[in-house]
Protein backbone atom coordinates (compact mmCIF):
# COMPACT_ATOMS: atom_id res chain seq x y z
CA UNK A 1 0.00 0.00 0.00
CA UNK A 2 2.83 2.47 0.83
CA UNK A 3 4.25 1.62 -2.06
CA UNK A 4 1.90 2.40 -4.35
CA UNK A 5 1.08 5.84 -2.75
CA UNK A 6 4.74 6.37 -3.02
CA UNK A 7 4.76 5.98 -6.52
CA UNK A 8 1.16 8.33 -7.14
CA UNK A 9 3.46 10.55 -5.06
CA UNK A 10 6.09 10.58 -7.63
CA UNK A 11 3.73 10.53 -10.79
CA UNK A 12 2.23 13.87 -9.10
CA UNK A 13 5.28 15.29 -8.80
CA UNK A 14 6.09 14.74 -12.02
CA UNK A 15 3.35 16.17 -13.62
CA UNK A 16 3.64 19.03 -11.25
CA UNK A 17 6.12 20.02 -12.86
CA UNK A 18 5.49 19.29 -16.32
CA UNK A 19 2.61 22.30 -15.58
CA UNK A 20 -0.33 19.31 -15.04
CA UNK A 21 -1.16 20.88 -11.93
CA UNK A 22 -4.20 18.65 -10.23
CA UNK A 23 -7.95 19.46 -8.97
CA UNK A 24 -9.68 17.39 -6.44
CA UNK A 25 -13.21 16.70 -7.87
CA UNK A 26 -14.29 16.53 -3.77
CA UNK A 27 -13.66 20.30 -3.69
CA UNK A 28 -16.09 21.49 -6.93
CA UNK A 29 -19.08 23.00 -5.30
CA UNK A 30 -20.83 23.21 -9.27
CA UNK A 31 -20.43 19.58 -10.61
CA UNK A 32 -20.80 15.74 -9.66
CA UNK A 33 -19.30 13.14 -10.57
CA UNK A 34 -19.09 9.56 -11.17
CA UNK A 35 -15.38 7.97 -10.95
CA UNK A 36 -12.88 5.69 -8.67
CA UNK A 37 -10.75 8.46 -9.64
CA UNK A 38 -11.21 12.07 -7.73
CA UNK A 39 -8.25 13.64 -9.25
CA UNK A 40 -7.91 15.46 -12.65
CA UNK A 41 -6.09 18.31 -13.89
CA UNK A 42 -6.64 21.58 -13.48
CA UNK A 43 -6.72 23.09 -16.99
CA UNK A 44 -9.50 20.28 -18.15
CA UNK A 45 -11.89 21.50 -15.15
CA UNK A 46 -11.28 24.90 -16.07
CA UNK A 47 -12.52 24.40 -19.47
CA UNK A 48 -15.59 22.88 -18.16
CA UNK A 49 -18.06 25.70 -17.07
CA UNK A 50 -20.71 23.56 -15.14
CA UNK A 51 -23.11 25.90 -12.81
CA UNK A 52 -22.65 28.90 -15.46
CA UNK A 53 -25.37 30.63 -17.71
CA UNK A 54 -24.33 30.51 -21.44
CA UNK A 55 -26.18 33.29 -23.83
CA UNK A 56 -25.75 31.98 -27.53
CA UNK A 57 -22.84 34.47 -27.60
CA UNK A 58 -20.79 32.23 -25.29
CA UNK A 59 -22.09 28.96 -26.48
CA UNK A 60 -20.83 29.54 -30.24
CA UNK A 61 -17.43 30.57 -28.83
CA UNK A 62 -16.59 27.83 -27.15
CA UNK A 63 -17.95 24.85 -29.40
CA UNK A 64 -15.75 26.72 -32.40
CA UNK A 65 -13.17 27.60 -30.64
CA UNK A 66 -12.31 25.81 -27.34
CA UNK A 67 -12.84 21.90 -28.31
CA UNK A 68 -9.59 21.51 -29.40
CA UNK A 69 -8.36 22.85 -25.97
CA UNK A 70 -10.24 20.55 -24.45
CA UNK A 71 -8.88 17.44 -26.35
CA UNK A 72 -5.28 18.57 -25.34
CA UNK A 73 -6.53 18.55 -21.88
CA UNK A 74 -8.36 15.38 -21.43
CA UNK A 75 -5.08 13.88 -22.85
CA UNK A 76 -3.59 15.41 -19.98
CA UNK A 77 -5.81 13.23 -17.61
CA UNK A 78 -5.90 9.90 -19.58
CA UNK A 79 -1.84 10.74 -19.03
CA UNK A 80 -2.30 10.77 -15.36
CA UNK A 81 -4.36 7.92 -14.99
CA UNK A 82 -1.61 5.74 -16.78
CA UNK A 83 1.31 7.44 -14.75
CA UNK A 84 -0.60 6.55 -11.22
CA UNK A 85 -2.22 3.35 -12.38
CA UNK A 86 -4.86 3.87 -9.75
CA UNK A 87 -7.86 1.27 -9.99
CA UNK A 88 -11.10 1.06 -9.47
CA UNK A 89 -13.37 -0.89 -7.01
CA UNK A 90 -12.95 -4.25 -9.16
CA UNK A 91 -9.06 -4.10 -9.70
CA UNK A 92 -9.16 -2.64 -13.18
CA UNK A 93 -7.32 0.76 -14.28
CA UNK A 94 -9.21 3.65 -13.38
CA UNK A 95 -11.00 4.45 -17.62
CA UNK A 96 -13.84 6.62 -17.44
CA UNK A 97 -15.36 9.62 -15.67
CA UNK A 98 -18.36 10.80 -16.06
CA UNK A 99 -19.02 14.61 -14.82
CA UNK A 100 -22.70 16.23 -14.25
CA UNK A 101 -24.01 19.57 -13.19
CA UNK A 102 -24.55 19.81 -9.25
CA UNK A 103 -28.78 20.12 -9.92
CA UNK A 104 -29.18 22.32 -6.54
CA UNK A 105 -26.35 25.23 -7.20
CA UNK A 106 -27.90 25.47 -11.09
CA UNK A 107 -31.56 25.72 -10.40
CA UNK A 108 -31.22 27.13 -6.34
CA UNK A 109 -28.39 29.56 -6.90
CA UNK A 110 -27.04 30.30 -10.57
CA UNK A 111 -29.88 30.44 -12.33
CA UNK A 112 -31.91 32.14 -9.78
CA UNK A 113 -29.07 34.69 -9.73
CA UNK A 114 -29.52 35.63 -13.66
CA UNK A 115 -33.30 35.02 -14.00
CA UNK A 116 -34.54 38.42 -15.58
CA UNK A 117 -31.66 38.23 -18.05
CA UNK A 118 -32.75 34.66 -19.06
CA UNK A 119 -36.75 35.37 -19.28
CA UNK A 120 -35.76 38.66 -21.58
CA UNK A 121 -33.22 37.05 -23.40
CA UNK A 122 -36.21 33.55 -24.08
CA UNK A 123 -38.52 35.90 -24.62
CA UNK A 124 -36.65 37.64 -27.15
CA UNK A 125 -36.07 34.64 -29.31
CA UNK A 126 -32.36 33.74 -28.07
CA UNK A 127 -31.42 30.57 -26.63
CA UNK A 128 -29.66 30.20 -23.14
CA UNK A 129 -28.02 26.77 -22.14
CA UNK A 130 -25.78 25.42 -19.76
CA UNK A 131 -23.21 22.58 -19.50
CA UNK A 132 -24.87 19.20 -18.16
CA UNK A 133 -22.53 16.44 -18.87
CA UNK A 134 -18.96 15.79 -19.75
CA UNK A 135 -17.56 11.86 -20.44
CA UNK A 136 -14.30 11.04 -20.61
CA UNK A 137 -13.00 7.48 -21.85
CA UNK A 138 -10.18 5.61 -23.04
CA UNK A 139 -11.75 6.21 -26.61
CA UNK A 140 -13.69 8.97 -26.58
CA UNK A 141 -14.97 12.31 -25.31
CA UNK A 142 -18.58 14.09 -24.54
CA UNK A 143 -19.80 17.01 -23.71
CA UNK A 144 -23.89 17.86 -23.64
CA UNK A 145 -25.66 21.11 -23.11
CA UNK A 146 -29.14 21.20 -21.92
CA UNK A 147 -31.59 24.31 -22.87
CA UNK A 148 -33.48 26.19 -20.43
CA UNK A 149 -36.40 27.58 -21.56
CA UNK A 150 -39.96 28.81 -20.16
CA UNK A 151 -42.96 27.52 -19.55
CA UNK A 152 -46.58 28.71 -18.01
CA UNK A 153 -47.60 27.78 -14.70
CA UNK A 154 -50.60 28.07 -13.33
CA UNK A 155 -50.62 31.75 -12.45
CA UNK A 156 -49.77 32.74 -15.77
CA UNK A 157 -46.04 33.17 -14.49
CA UNK A 158 -43.09 31.60 -16.10
CA UNK A 159 -41.23 29.22 -15.00
CA UNK A 160 -38.02 27.66 -15.95
CA UNK A 161 -38.08 24.30 -17.61
CA UNK A 162 -35.06 22.47 -18.74
CA UNK A 163 -34.68 20.01 -22.37
CA UNK A 164 -32.17 18.01 -24.48
CA UNK A 165 -29.88 20.60 -27.01
CA UNK A 166 -26.55 19.46 -28.36
CA UNK A 167 -24.38 16.95 -27.68
CA UNK A 168 -21.04 16.60 -29.16
CA UNK A 169 -18.72 13.70 -29.45
CA UNK A 170 -14.75 13.34 -30.28
CA UNK A 171 -14.05 9.81 -31.10
CA UNK A 172 -9.84 8.97 -30.12
CA UNK A 173 -10.13 6.44 -33.46
CA UNK A 174 -11.29 8.98 -35.85
CA UNK A 175 -10.20 12.74 -34.34
CA UNK A 176 -13.04 14.16 -35.57
CA UNK A 177 -16.23 16.48 -33.14
CA UNK A 178 -19.08 14.36 -33.91
CA UNK A 179 -22.56 16.07 -33.42
CA UNK A 180 -24.76 13.31 -31.76
CA UNK A 181 -28.12 14.87 -30.95
CA UNK A 182 -29.69 17.91 -32.88
CA UNK A 183 -31.33 21.13 -31.02
CA UNK A 184 -35.23 19.97 -31.06
CA UNK A 185 -37.03 21.87 -32.40
CA UNK A 186 -39.46 23.26 -30.27
CA UNK A 187 -40.66 26.64 -29.29
CA UNK A 188 -38.84 28.27 -26.79
CA UNK A 189 -41.66 29.24 -24.72
CA UNK A 190 -44.61 26.38 -23.74
CA UNK A 191 -42.58 23.56 -25.29
CA UNK A 192 -44.49 19.82 -25.73
CA UNK A 193 -41.84 18.55 -23.97
CA UNK A 194 -39.69 19.34 -21.26
CA UNK A 195 -38.36 18.46 -17.76
CA UNK A 196 -38.79 20.64 -14.37
CA UNK A 197 -35.75 21.52 -12.35
CA UNK A 198 -35.81 20.17 -8.86
CA UNK A 199 -38.13 22.38 -6.29
CA UNK A 200 -36.52 21.15 -3.34
CA UNK A 201 -32.43 22.14 -2.75
CA UNK A 202 -30.14 19.82 -1.03
CA UNK A 203 -27.24 21.90 -0.20
CA UNK A 204 -26.06 19.62 2.89
CA UNK A 205 -24.69 22.05 4.39
CA UNK A 206 -22.76 23.80 1.98
CA UNK A 207 -24.62 27.05 1.78
CA UNK A 208 -21.54 29.20 2.36
CA UNK A 209 -19.44 27.20 -0.20
CA UNK A 210 -22.24 27.44 -3.00
CA UNK A 211 -22.41 31.21 -2.48
CA UNK A 212 -18.73 31.84 -2.46
CA UNK A 213 -18.76 29.91 -6.07
CA UNK A 214 -21.54 31.83 -7.21
CA UNK A 215 -20.12 34.85 -6.42
CA UNK A 216 -17.12 33.63 -8.52
CA UNK A 217 -19.21 32.66 -11.43
CA UNK A 218 -21.09 36.15 -11.20
CA UNK A 219 -17.57 37.85 -11.31
CA UNK A 220 -16.49 35.78 -14.62
CA UNK A 221 -17.11 38.08 -18.16
CA UNK A 222 -20.17 35.63 -18.98
CA UNK A 223 -23.29 38.16 -19.41
CA UNK A 224 -25.75 36.53 -20.96
CA UNK A 225 -27.42 39.44 -22.32
CA UNK A 226 -27.05 40.05 -25.95
CA UNK A 227 -27.35 43.57 -27.39
CA UNK A 228 -30.12 44.68 -29.51
CA UNK A 229 -27.77 44.77 -32.81
CA UNK A 230 -26.47 41.69 -32.47
CA UNK A 231 -28.26 39.96 -35.09
CA UNK A 232 -28.66 42.66 -36.93
CA UNK A 233 -25.09 41.66 -38.55
CA UNK A 234 -22.54 39.55 -38.42
CA UNK A 235 -20.10 42.53 -38.76
CA UNK A 236 -21.98 44.17 -36.35
CA UNK A 237 -19.81 42.88 -32.98
CA UNK A 238 -16.09 42.25 -33.11
CA UNK A 239 -15.11 38.42 -32.94
CA UNK A 240 -12.40 39.09 -30.07
CA UNK A 241 -15.25 40.47 -27.42
CA UNK A 242 -18.01 37.89 -28.46
CA UNK A 243 -16.98 35.12 -25.77
CA UNK A 244 -15.72 35.47 -21.87
CA UNK A 245 -11.97 35.66 -21.00
CA UNK A 246 -12.32 32.32 -19.43
CA UNK A 247 -13.09 30.67 -22.75
CA UNK A 248 -11.17 30.90 -25.99
CA UNK A 249 -12.20 33.40 -28.50
CA UNK A 250 -10.39 33.79 -31.89
CA UNK A 251 -6.85 34.86 -32.12
CA UNK A 252 -7.23 36.75 -35.63
CA UNK A 253 -9.94 39.62 -34.92
CA UNK A 254 -11.68 38.65 -37.95
CA UNK A 255 -15.67 39.22 -37.48
CA UNK A 256 -16.04 36.09 -40.20
CA UNK A 257 -14.53 33.82 -38.04
CA UNK A 258 -16.57 34.07 -35.33
CA UNK A 259 -19.14 32.45 -37.72
CA UNK A 260 -17.14 29.29 -38.48
CA UNK A 261 -15.58 26.30 -36.46
CA UNK A 262 -12.15 27.32 -37.65
CA UNK A 263 -9.92 25.01 -35.25
CA UNK A 264 -11.60 21.67 -36.49
CA UNK A 265 -14.29 20.19 -38.99
CA UNK A 266 -16.87 17.87 -37.82
CA UNK A 267 -17.76 14.56 -39.33
CA UNK A 268 -20.43 14.57 -42.10
CA UNK A 269 -23.70 13.91 -40.29
CA UNK A 270 -25.39 10.88 -40.18
CA UNK A 271 -28.54 10.92 -42.36
CA UNK A 272 -31.41 9.99 -39.50
CA UNK A 273 -29.90 13.12 -38.13
CA UNK A 274 -30.90 15.03 -40.79
CA UNK A 275 -33.42 18.06 -40.18
CA UNK A 276 -35.92 18.58 -43.09
CA UNK A 277 -37.61 21.33 -41.37
CA UNK A 278 -37.85 24.72 -43.17
CA UNK A 279 -37.68 26.95 -40.12
CA UNK A 280 -34.34 25.51 -38.96
CA UNK A 281 -32.17 28.84 -39.10
CA UNK A 282 -29.55 27.69 -41.54
CA UNK A 283 -28.34 30.99 -42.94
CA UNK A 284 -26.56 31.61 -39.02
CA UNK A 285 -24.06 30.09 -39.79
CA UNK A 286 -23.72 28.96 -36.18
CA UNK A 287 -25.97 26.09 -35.17
CA UNK A 288 -24.47 22.78 -37.33
CA UNK A 289 -27.29 22.75 -40.20
CA UNK A 290 -28.37 19.06 -41.04
CA UNK A 291 -31.10 20.47 -43.87
CA UNK A 292 -30.41 20.20 -47.65
CA UNK A 293 -30.59 24.25 -47.99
Amino acid sequence: MSETLEIQEICNEFLREAGFNLTNLRNQIQLMYWSEQHFITQGLIKLLPFGEILSNICFYSYINYSLDELISKANQTLLYWRLTGITQYDGTLVNQLSLFYNETFLWHYSAPSYREEIHSQIQLGHRVRFLSQFLLSQTKIEVEFNEIRLQTNFDNNFQFVYTDSNTYQYKFANLRWQPICTILLFPLINLPTFSLPIMVPNALGRETEYQAYLAQVQNLPNSIHIQDHYWDSVDSTPANTLGPTRINTPSTGSTTDYWTPTNFQFASPTPESRSTNSAHPCARGTDICYCDT
